[in-house]
């Protein structure tokens, strides 16, 4: 019965010894925040981490030079990394110096008087023409967890009363108290280069600070509104293609017949000069001709009202849904569009849409022109062959001006095709180069959210891979200020014990 009861008590001291084991070594719930102080060049001088915890029993890890209890009088263990306590305090915050002095960052900072480089050392005191060049730029030998997922902030200060001209592109300036607050914002996985430049006098100016945060920002946009209009425009656009495909064939068609009205008005001409003594025929013919291209002349408001309105019809078209993109463009006319849309290398083929479909509008215009003019001729030329016996020459003159405005009607035509098929080249290049323009505006859509709102991976430790249970980790860095050294003639104060808050101040050499 010993025996077995010993054996008993062994096993469940083993268990019980098993499972505080355990217990301990899980990492507990913490936040981070990491606060490094940085030299003027933007080197790390010291990094230090306040972990923040709830009550209990707290096991935590991280390569600590030293450590601070910063919320009660209670020693902290360490053993190698890994730290432990127990607290009953609400909120139990520790500190710890880092060993490491790497940040996620290469930050860089360089300062220019009057374009001679200088140490932010000697700058203090100094006046003339200032620039700050800083950089910052992935630090590879970090986990890239932080530089993909953390926003930065980035703020410095200038006096009003030291600087003046003040000029940082890209930057947010406000007024703080006397100083132009001069502010960045760097997203997730971007580098950046900054330059401030100023003209300064007896220089002196505040640290520079830059904080980090994991940002998430969430945003939800459901695409298929966009798409939506987008494949409606793709289903205009091929329309438009297929009209002025039918719109090509029929042209071919007249200007064919055309080729062969010219060809038989030449052959005309020249045989008129033939016949001097048929004055009767020619002049019945001449009328027959007159009185069809008085006919043909009365189509021609009917043609030119027609391109006018396929042209506006095609504007409309395009301005609609130029608006329904968003775009802020004025509304596309005849006489403005080239002026808009020449500087827009992305809207190049809906200019030679609209190109087309003018050329097509002009050269109607030139088509009707023409026939009206061959209908003055050919009035002309029935008025000649009454005269045709007496003045036989004036006959063939007038030939010879009908003839001619064939010639000019015809090359009207020819202009016209040459002016629509450019159109039709046109519509067929917007046609392809639509027809998956939805699926390239999602693409377009995710790529650009993705480089802004970070994303939904899991917060983990600066300081440890073990801590496998933080919520969040904060980066508050400051460089040095620039200052004029101060004769320090105050009397040695007794020491007092420093609250919570106050260490935090005295931590950035804020506590007095």
């Amino acid at each position: 019965m010993k025996k077995i009861l010993s054996f008993i008590l062994i096993l469940t001291l083993l268990f019980t010894s098993g499972v505080s084991v355990i217990a301990t070594d899980n990492p507990s719930s913490k936040e981070e925040v990491v606060y490094g102080l940085l030299n003027l060049d933007g080197s790390v001088n010291n990094l230090y981490v306040v972990n923040i915890f709830n009550e209990g029993t707290i096991t935590d890890y991280g390569d600590y030079s030293n450590i601070r209890n910063m919320t009660t009088s209670k020693k902290i263990n360490q053993k190698g990394e890994k730290i432990t306590v127990d607290t009953k305090a609400d909120k139990f915050y520790y500190q710890g110096t880092l060993e490491a002095k790497e940040l996620p960052w290469d930050i860089a900072i360089r300062y220019f008087l009057d374009d001679k480089e200088i140490s932010g050392t000697d700058l203090a005191g100094k006046s003339g023409k200032l620039k700050i060049n800083m950089s910052v730029n992935q630090n590879t030998k970090i986990n890239s967890n932080f530089f993909n997922n953390y926003a930065l902030q980035i703020s410095l200060s200038l006096d009003n009363k030291m600087s003046s001209d003040i000029k940082a592109h890209n930057a947010t300036i406000a007024e703080a108290g006397g100083k132009k607050q001069i502010s960045y914002t760097v997203l997730p996985g971007n580098s950046m280069d900054i330059t401030v430049t100023a003209d300064v006098q007896d220089f002196e100016m505040d640290a520079i600070t830059v904080n980090g945060i994991k940002l998430s920002l969430g945003i939800d946009i459901n695409p298929d509104e966009f798409t939506r209009q987008i494949l409606e425009l793709t289903d205009a656009i091929k329309d438009l293609d297929d009209g002025a495909s039918k719109l090509l064939s029929g042209l071919n068609q007249l200007s064919s017949g055309m080729q062969t009205y010219v060809n038989g008005m030449k052959a005309f001409n020249e045989g008129i000069g033939q016949l001097p003594d048929s004055a009767d025929m020619l002049n019945t013919g001449a009328t027959g001709l007159r009185d069809g291209l008085s006919e043909l002349t009365k189509q021609n408001n009917s043609l030119n009202e027609g391109a006018l309105a396929i042209q506006q019809s095609t504007f409309d078209s395009v301005n609609v849904k130029l608006n329904q993109m968003g775009l802020g463009l004025p509304v596309l006319t005849a006489e403005n569009y080239t002026e808009i849309l020449s500087p827009i290398p992305d809207l190049a083929v809906i200019k030679e849409q609209l190109d087309g479909v003018v050329k097509f509008t002009q050269g109607l215009k030139g088509y009707t022109n023409g026939v009206e003019q061959l209908g003055k001729g050919a009035s002309d030329l029935a008025d000649g062959t009454s005269k045709f016996k007496s003045s036989s020459s004036e006959i063939a003159s007038s030939s010879n001006e009908l003839y001619n405005a064939g010639v000019e009607l015809n090359k009207g035509i020819k202009d016209l095709h040459k002016g629509l098929a450019t159109y039709r080249e046109g519509t067929k290049k917007l046609k392809n180069g639509t027809s998956d323009m939805d699926s390239e505006i999602n693409n377009q859509i995710d790529e650009v959210l993705g480089s802004i709102s970070g994303s939904d991976d899991k917060v983990i430790s600066f300081v440890s891979d073990k801590n496998t249970n933080v919520s969040a980790v904060q980066f508050v860095l400051k460089t040095d200020s620039i200052t004029l050294p101060e004769v320090d003639n105050s009397i040695e104060q007794k020491s007092v014990e420093l609250n919570f808050w106050e260490k935090l101040l005295d931590l950035f050499g804020l506590y007095k």
